[in-house]
């Protein structure tokens, strides 16, 4: 762990409280799924199925790609179909496709050149652009094995375009294997032995395949990620900092920043606030918001992938959301990122049971309990919660609530919007007659502050 808050925040009364989460949530869940192996049709049916609210009909091209069927439990004869969840989640994507998933890109070696990608009929580019403007996409899975040569004119061109539509630049990066990604970012202290990795992979090439599991080449022993790295052909970190990248996801292991049958991720304390932000620093110096993901398993076969089936080469990561699980994650105020692959093409046909999951997830989020949010967002809220400076004060008999800066470890001092603050919510004294609310030193309406009970929020 590192570094703290860089100044003490300001004293204010006990009795005030800043709250984890928007109002009313007492725990936040999101997906962070890997785009590994997806299609264009697959990202349009799992988005239209768990993100989408429109009634998904027989025989339409969501529905047989879902291999959804009319017996289903959550078939609605009333409706004709089955009916979109509307959970507000998002996903990653490759800049650069590689055989057998999608990118915006893809490398034509005959001809030395990238063109447009192509996925079921459609162009992968110009879908990736809706995407990204409708908030579908919002983080970056590697650059796979190509060089910053080849690499860096379609990246100046992606963010050439993001500037000239408005649209905002990814601000999460979720590593791809480190084993055919070296354009990966992770710092080479967290570099696993070597020694031990070749031991590990010489075991797996020698009787993997007695257990079911595909044999590696060592060399995937001394596979490392050099995105981050100066001087390596792979290097890319210096585009990606000053185009606003902030949190990673570093794959350093089980256990490490990926955690099983754990709803609520590990946090730590920044003076007195909880987070599961941590900071760190890049080869290059570069520091980022590292975060972990989490996923549920019920004794999948060796070499399985994560995905939403239960099946012989793929296990169900949402199996975490059970009730009990949600249950405990609202309780202990907790953050959730689930891990999986729900693009690709072993994670279907779905099974009822694992739509079970993301309808229980949704029950939680309409009763109020749990946040359910895109990656990058929850990730940005959760870094304006706990670095958020504010005071509290008497005025006339009434107690003001300014909220000023953000001061965090990578990003330094700066004010906050009201639209960063929308949800954010204070216990108060229920005596507290009255509550005004200044945001970067504008005071709220009224009826721009939320009171009930001791609670109080920015609409």
């Amino acid at each position: 762990m590192t570094g703290g808050l860089s100044e003490a925040a300001p004293a204010r009364p006990a009795a005030v409280t800043l709250m984890k989460f928007p109002y009313p949530y007492q725990a936040a869940v999101t997906v962070a799924s890997d785009i590994d192996n997806a299609s264009y049709n697959r990202f349009a049916a799992v988005h239209a199925l768990f993100c989408g609210s429109e009634v998904i009909l027989p025989g339409s091209r969501d529905w047989q790609t879902l291999g959804l069927l009319t017996s289903s439990a959550w078939y609605d004869g009333t409706a004709g179909g089955v009916r979109g969840l509307g959970l507000d989640l998002a996903d990653s994507f490759w800049l650069i496709g590689d055989p057998i998933g999608m990118g915006m890109y893809r490398y034509d070696p005959a001809a030395d050149r990238f063109n447009e990608d192509m996925s079921d009929g459609r162009n992968v580019c110009e879908a990736t652009r809706g995407w990204l403007k409708s908030g579908q996409v919002d983080a970056f899975h590697t650059f796979l094995h190509y060089p910053r040569e080849k690499v860096l004119p379609l990246l100046t061109e992606f963010y050439r375009w993001c500037n000239g539509e408005g649209v905002e630049k990814p601000r999460v990066w979720i590593n791809h294997s480190v084993a055919v990604s070296p354009t990966g970012l992770c710092p080479g202290r967290f570099r696993p032995n070597r020694a031990v990795m070749l031991a590990r992979k010489a075991a797996r090439y020698l009787i993997g395949p007695l257990f079911g599991r595909s044999r590696r080449p060592l060399r995937h022993a001394f596979a490392w990620y050099h995105g981050d790295t100066p001087g390596s052909p792979y290097y890319l970190n210096d585009i990606l900092a000053a185009n606003g990248l902030r949190y990673v996801w570093l794959n350093i292991g089980l256990g490490r920043d990926t955690h099983c049958n754990r709803i609520a991720l590990p946090e730590r304390d920044w003076e007195g606030r909880s987070s599961v932000l941590d900071v760190v620093k890049m080869d290059d110096g570069v520091q980022y918001f590292r975060f972990d993901r989490c996923f549920g398993s019920e004794s999948p076969a060796p070499g399985a992938w994560m995905g939403l089936r239960q099946a012989k080469n793929v296990f169900d990561t949402s199996v975490l959301f059970s009730r009990a699980n949600l249950d405990r994650l609202c309780a202990e105020s907790g953050t959730c990122i689930l891990a999986t692959h729900w693009t690709m093409g072993p994670s279907l046909p779905l099974q009822d049971e694992t739509i079970a999951h993301f309808h229980l997830l949704r029950q939680y989020r309409e009763a109020g309990r749990i946040w359910v949010a895109p990656l990058g967002r929850l990730l940005e809220w959760t870094r304006v919660r706990t670095f958020l400076q504010y005071t509290v004060r008497e005025d006339g008999g009434r107690l003001r609530i300014d909220v000023g800066d953000v001061n965090d470890p990578v990003l330094g001092r700066h004010r906050v919007t009201l639209e960063q603050c929308r949800g954010l919510a204070f216990r108060v004294p229920e005596a507290a007659a009255a509550v005004g609310i200044s945001v970067a030193g504008r005071p709220l309406s009224p009826e721009g502050v939320g009171r009930s009970g001791p609670d109080c929020w920015i609409r």
